[in-house]
């Protein structure tokens, strides 16, 4: 009977712990970050943002070593980056409850590259409009959609 009872308490910590897992298998990028709304939009306002990590549909995408994807914003909501070869830029509202809305299509200059640069490009920019929040924690910013299937993950530029 002892021994059932410790197998079951052990089973029950491993299910807690599988709970509070994402779908990816990573800890929740939320937990103890600063939802971003409306008053905190300073924040992360005008600071340039390096992509460090990409997740879409609950998979890791693996960055292209040597490549950048950038992310930066004002307090109006004008986005702009780099998205690994072309500048991008776009608008975006954020509503009072932190839920980002993101206004048409972004416009993006037309530089042609290497095809798995261009793929690369093309999932960023994908996931990027999939977001529908932002969070920030110490230097990372991280975008994400109300899933947790797409996320991205920035941390801020020392220059």
């Amino acid at each position: 009977m002892k021994q059932y009872v410790i197998l079951m308490t052990v089973f029950g910590l491993l299910a807690v712990f599988a709970c509070a897992q994402t779908p990816s298998g990573g800890a929740d990028p939320r937990a103890d970050a600063i939802q971003i709304t409306p008053r905190q939009i300073e924040d992360i306002a005008g600071i340039k943002w390096h992509l460090k990590k990409m997740i879409t549909d609950n998979k890791p995408i693996a960055l292209i070593k040597d490549t950048e994807s950038t992310f930066s914003c004002d307090a109006k909501g004008k986005v702009a980056g780099v998205a690994t070869i072309n500048r991008y830029f776009g608008n975006f509202d954020l509503k009072e409850n932190g839920d980002i809305v993101w206004n048409k299509a972004f416009g993006m200059t037309r530089m042609a590259g290497p095809p798995e640069l261009m793929a690369q490009e093309a999932a960023f920019m994908e996931a990027l409009t999939r977001t529908s929040r932002l969070y920030l924690k110490d230097s990372s910013l991280t975008l994400i959609n109300e899933s947790k299937s797409t996320r991205l993950e920035f941390k801020k530029s020392h220059n």
